[in-house]
């Protein structure tokens, strides 16, 4: 990552001052690009049967559905709660800070940094809440299977893996242990192969820095530095105070050891901002590193890649209401109420990929009456403040997986989980 700020930034800010061709450059972020891509494919390939071998393996490892059903309640109210925290930490912020009152951003049109607005926003198209909402939930279900899992759809892949995991458990007998050895078998396949692909990973990451030092430069935080740095301050506070207290007080674990054992994943996810493609460092860090066991690992993290984005839900609300105070609307205490409803469940319909935030936020905007085309004043930043919220989404599904283990009740050979030395 070092090595990848340090070629690309001075080759922008030599090619801004004309002292070097704007060619080489945009060439050398190209390159980068690539590069990171190459990696980026190597790991979307595995997250497809990784997630579905850990879950199955998961769900059936736990045996009884009230250990299933119990483990279920702590994860979504762990979830639920840290969302919610890091929304109310960003709306603190940006109502302290008021990073959009004064600044003259109308000017700014989609586009205008090479971006173009997403299909979604560009489109013109408009739905409710619930409509949004009610079309996750039909989504959630899958019509195919093995389409959704073609696809990489990951909302269907894990309510399918979940239900036929309970169901090897309910079958049992031949049919079910045959099932039950043979995802077991695939997962420890996967998990090898997971191994191989980490080799690459700092290859991977300095080619994206390389891509974001190079392309963007300094100068894309010129025209909204006091936004970006509310996000960057907010997403600070509860990735450094709020959940390292959650992980001490619920998980009784030691924070700067647990951030140590989940470094390789927390830099990936920052580097690729995708917490779907750093999932299998995620559960390798998880569980290598940090000593908590499969059966947890297997069921919170996959899950947390898809509906837990504490960062993403903590973005919205700041962009949104910094797009309120450069349109000079003032939010009132109800309309705010709103705004943290509303991107607490849009974050959980998120995709795990750079720039879902981003298309989700159309839905808080239409929550309080905002116009979607504002999306393109922050387009700008948007790369780099992905990177930053996606660490976040990985390092809070971390501390998820450390607090339910503490809490989870194992069969007599499991072993007893790992207590930080203080």
């Amino acid at each position: 990552m070092l090595l990848g700020a340090a070629i690309g930034l001075p080759l922008n800010i030599l090619a801004e001052e004309g002292a070097i061709d704007p060619e080489i450059p945009r060439t050398v972020a190209g390159i980068g690009q690539e590069i990171g891509d190459l990696f980026l494919r190597l790991l979307k390939m595995i997250v497809v049967p990784l997630i579905v071998s850990s879950l199955i393996t998961g769900v059936t490892s736990m045996g009884s559905m009230e250990r299933l059903g119990a483990m279920g309640g702590r994860t979504l109210g762990y979830y639920m709660l840290t969302s919610m925290l890091a929304i109310l930490t960003g709306l603190v912020m940006v109502n302290v800070i008021r990073p959009g009152v004064g600044a003259d951003l109308l000017r700014l049109e989609a586009g205008a940094e090479g971006e173009t607005l997403p299909a979604v926003v560009s489109s013109g198209e408009e739905q409710s809440l619930g409509d949004v909402l009610w079309q996750q939930l039909k989504n959630m279900i899958p019509t195919n299977p093995l389409e959704a899992t073609a696809d990489g759809d990951m909302l269907p892949i894990i309510f399918f893996s979940i239900l036929l995991g309970i169901f090897i458990n309910a079958t049992g007998g031949h049919a079910g242990g045959t099932l039950r050895r043979f995802f077991e078998a695939l997962f420890e396949v996967m998990m090898r192969m997971t191994l191989f692909i980490i080799l690459l990973a700092p290859v991977g990451v300095l080619g994206f820095m390389l891509y974001a030092a190079a392309g963007k430069g300094i100068g894309a935080f010129a025209a909204l530095g006091l936004y970006a740095l509310t996000v960057a301050l907010a997403l600070a506070v509860h990735a450094f105070v709020t959940l390292p207290l959650l992980l001490m007080l619920l998980g009784r674990r030691n924070p700067w050891r647990f951030i140590k054992d989940m470094a390789p994943a927390l830099l990936t996810a920052f580097s690729t901002a995708s917490s779907n493609a750093t999932l299998p460092l995620t559960i390798n860090s998880i569980e290598e590193r940090a000593g908590i066991s499969n059966r947890v690992s297997s069921f919170v993290l996959p899950l947390g890649a898809t509906i837990n984005m504490d960062g993403t839900a903590l973005y919205e609300a700041v962009a949104v209401l910094f797009i309120a105070q450069v349109y000079g609307a003032d939010l009132t205490f109800a309309q705010q109420t709103i705004v943290a409803v509303t991107a607490l469940l849009a974050s959980v319909g998120a995709a795990g990929i750079p720039h879902a935030g981003t298309v989700m936020m159309v839905v808080v905007l239409q929550a309080v009456g905002l116009p979607v085309t504002a999306v393109g004043l922050i387009l700008a930043v948007d790369r780099i403040l992905d990177m930053c919220r996606t660490a976040v989404n990985v390092w809070s599904d971390s501390t998820a997986a450390a607090v339910v283990a503490r809490y989870d009740v194992g069969s007599d050979e499991d072993p007893a989980p790992v207590e930080a030395t203080p």
